[in-house]
């Protein structure tokens, strides 16, 4: 594989925990992309959710996963005041969800810049990629 080879990339905010979505909504002004209260219908009919948890797609696209997570991260900085309250409650936990789809026997190069580093653990917020 080659660096800059594109593949298919989804990157979003995630939080699960023990809050009200809708608080989450309107602390950032921002419409999630799907929200859910504990007890819910999860993916499969019988299973039920075991959180609350409010989603927030912010890349789906084809190109590079690093220019993609730069690019999700830059979307989150612009919210970075609104943002960093609804991570400092204990009852909440956030994630950046990477997905990257990748062709049989092709793996991306990530390569993330400091900066991005930097803003994930001053947040607070975990990282976490699948590769399918």
């Amino acid at each position: 594989m080659t660096i800059g080879e594109y593949f298919e990339v989804a990157v979003s905010l995630r939080l699960t925990g023990a809050f009200e979505p809708d608080r989450v909504t309107a602390a950032l002004g921002l419409a999630p992309s799907t929200q859910w209260r504990t007890g819910q219908p999860g993916a499969a009919p019988k299973l039920r959710r075991s959180s609350d948890g409010w989603v927030l797609k912010l890349v789906d696209n084809v190109g590079r996963v690093d220019d993609s997570v730069h690019a999700a991260v830059d979307r989150l900085k612009e919210i970075d005041a609104r943002l960093r309250p609804i991570l400092e409650d204990p009852n909440i936990s956030g994630y950046l969800a990477v997905s990257v789809d990748t062709p049989a026997n092709r793996w991306p190069s990530i390569a993330l810049s400091s900066s991005t580093l930097s803003f994930l653990a001053s947040t607070g917020l975990s990282f976490d990629i699948d590769v399918m």
